[in-house]
């Protein structure tokens, strides 16, 4: 799916181990997202590893406009 993010959003990082990797802000533009088992959004980024919204934060973050899905 697309997403595009209207506001600076900040994200999980986590290695392709499954290890956590901090926080990362994502700025306004059109990512390639993938939903996982768990609900979170998974956001693909042009470098590096993708990053996560857990379901309550995307969920919320759409209700106030800062994501748009494009499925």
């Amino acid at each position: 799916m697309v997403v595009y993010i209207t506001r600076n959003i900040v994200a999980r990082m986590r290695r392709n181990d499954g290890t956590d990797k901090g926080c990362i802000p994502l700025n306004p533009g059109k990512y390639v997202a993938n939903k996982t088992n768990d609900g979170a959004l998974e956001i693909m980024q042009d470098a590096g590893e993708p990053v996560y919204l857990l379901p309550l934060i995307w969920w919320e973050k759409m209700e106030l406009g800062d994501i748009l899905i494009a499925a």
